[in-house]
């Protein structure tokens, strides 16, 4: 079973990635994240107490779980399968990852929101050789950064990924109070997107 993730990450890809220990304590004090818990690919946190602030549910009547289950093995089980909201964060200073939904819709150019059909191929290139990331559209010539792509919320590169588990694709989005007090952290401005992992 998939787990659904409200994804946010720096829009730049050109810094270090952020300090995990003072990103956890930024998160702490905004009340994003509580108490830090084990699961089977490391450690995760409870939604803190302003969690429901920060981010804004959409819709009528969203179905929000913020508690585990009490018993160790159904939160393991329900952990994974991302049946509660809870934040896991994800940072490599040596390596830029690239996250995207499965069977996403191809990237756009930023420009003149060609579609880029070329895109299988370009990310494997960059797979192979992750200094290579020039990238020019065929459409209207932009020269960029493979960085650069439009995945409308669907896909995107960093060294840092702070996942928000237990959310439904645009069921959700980050609040302006989280947002600010990531880019005071970060030096920039923080994009998200939408996976089932």
């Amino acid at each position: 079973m998939a787990a659904h993730k409200l994804i946010l990450y720096p829009s730049r890809t050109d810094g270090p990635a952020i300090d995990t220990d003072a990103l956890v304590q930024q998160l702490k004090s905004i009340g994003l994240i509580g108490a830090a818990f084990q699961c089977r690919d490391g450690p995760h946190h409870l939604a803190g107490e302003r969690f429901l602030q920060l981010v804004t549910f959409l819709g009528c009547s969203p179905l929000i779980e913020l508690e585990p289950p009490a018993d160790a093995e159904a939160r393991e089980t329900a952990c994974t399968e991302g049946r509660f909201c809870h934040v896991r964060l994800i940072a490599n200073r040596d390596v830029i990852r690239f996250r995207a939904n499965a069977g996403a819709p191809l990237p756009r150019c930023p420009q003149c929101r060609q579609v880029e059909t070329r895109w299988p191929e370009l990310l494997q290139q960059w797979e192979a050789q992750p200094a290579h990331t020039r990238w020019t559209c065929r459409e209207c010539g932009l020269q960029g950064q493979l960085y650069d792509l439009n995945f409308r919320r669907n896909g995107g590169f960093a060294h840092t990924f702070i996942e928000i588990w237990g959310v439904f694709p645009s069921e959700a989005v980050p609040g302006h109070t989280l947002l600010s007090a990531l880019k005071q952290l970060g030096g920039c401005d923080w994009n998200y997107m939408y996976v089932s992992e």
